[in-house]
């Protein structure tokens, strides 16, 4: 195979743009795309810091690197999670610190065991009160909360995590499956600062995970390997294996289910408030919870509603 621009051997083949790219064409063809989605969707300010959600795995890493390459000032967030189990929260914590230390990006570390002696891990023992919410959505929501709480405090212009094409699309048709009105208005590459809420970014949302995955090779950025040991979402995973099974006798079918959606968000605009109406500042930390008082800070600093007055 060769590169379709400059005849050089190829260093990937791209079946859903049906083209082959050398090193050096690949490399701009990425950046490129980038760039494009960032313009095409308002995503960031070229002065203002960008809050990049840093893992460890090869999506967060990637857009860390394709973002500071592009020239906007970013600084990562590292959320120490405290899985101890197979090394995972330390295998990620080195990695990062690591990257960051090589490409010279600020790095933000936050502890869940150094702020509240105790991580997610611990979950399983101590959460009786959540026993109706698994600990991969207790987890997420611990990591939107500090994603949002960091974010304000540094006063960035967004908080950028590193979902691809692949996410997306099998996010949409999950929602879809389900006809969630409420996710489905979130869907999007671009969540607005709104209500108390941190702007939210997805640069690498028309990219796919083997464009990622090849720009990491490219770059010879390391990443963690393997899964959380305690991710249990087989559903979102079948999902994904089917979404893949279409794209490879169809390839290009992933980008099209996504951009088809994107022409059809707006329709989905008046779910975006949810159930449970405008949020409210938590009466603990003062971020914008649907509660007198939010999940974090009930889960976390072990916080409750204040008692109503008796009557009479």
């Amino acid at each position: 195979m060769k590169c379709r621009i400059c005849g050089a051997p190829a260093f990937v083949k791209l079946a859903a743009h049906n083209t082959t790219f050398c090193a050096e064409h690949f490399d701009a063809f990425f950046l490129r795309q980038v760039r494009r989605t960032i313009e095409r969707f308002g995503m960031l300010e070229p002065d203002r810091p960008v809050v990049v959600a840093v893992s460890g795995g090869k999506d967060s890493l990637a857009v860390t690197h394709a973002l500071s390459r592009l020239g906007y000032p970013v600084e990562a967030l590292h959320i120490d999670l405290g899985i101890a189990t197979g090394g995972f929260s330390a295998a990620s914590l080195e990695i990062t610190e690591k990257f960051c230390r090589q490409n010279g990006i600020v790095l933000h570390l936050y502890s869940l065991e150094e702020e509240f002696g105790r991580g997610v891990e611990a979950l399983e023992r101590g959460r009786r009160p959540f026993r109706s919410r698994s600990i991969c959505s207790l987890c997420g929501m611990t990591k939107r909360h500090i994603m949002n709480e960091v974010a304000l405090a540094r006063g960035a212009a967004a908080v950028a995590t590193g979902h691809n094409l692949d996410d997306m699309a099998t996010a949409l048709l999950a929602n879809v499956l389900r006809w969630d009105g409420f996710y489905l208005a979130k869907t999007l590459p671009v969540l607005a600062s709104e209500h108390g809420f941190a702007r939210k970014v997805k640069p690498l949302a028309l990219l796919s995970e083997e464009e990622i995955l090849a720009y990491c090779r490219l770059h010879g950025i390391a990443r963690v390997e393997g899964r959380c040991p305690f991710a249990r979402d087989a559903k979102f995973l079948r999902y994904k294996a089917l979404l893949n099974d279409i794209e490879q006798h169809s390839p290009g079918t992933k980008r099209a289910f996504y951009e088809g959606y994107l022409g059809y968000a707006s329709l989905f605009r008046d779910h975006r408030q949810g159930r449970s109406g405008a949020p409210r500042p938590c009466g603990v930390c003062g971020l914008p919870t649907s509660s007198e008082v939010c999940t974090f800070c009930r889960l976390w600093r072990g916080a409750a509603p204040a008692a109503k007055p008796e009557e009479g």
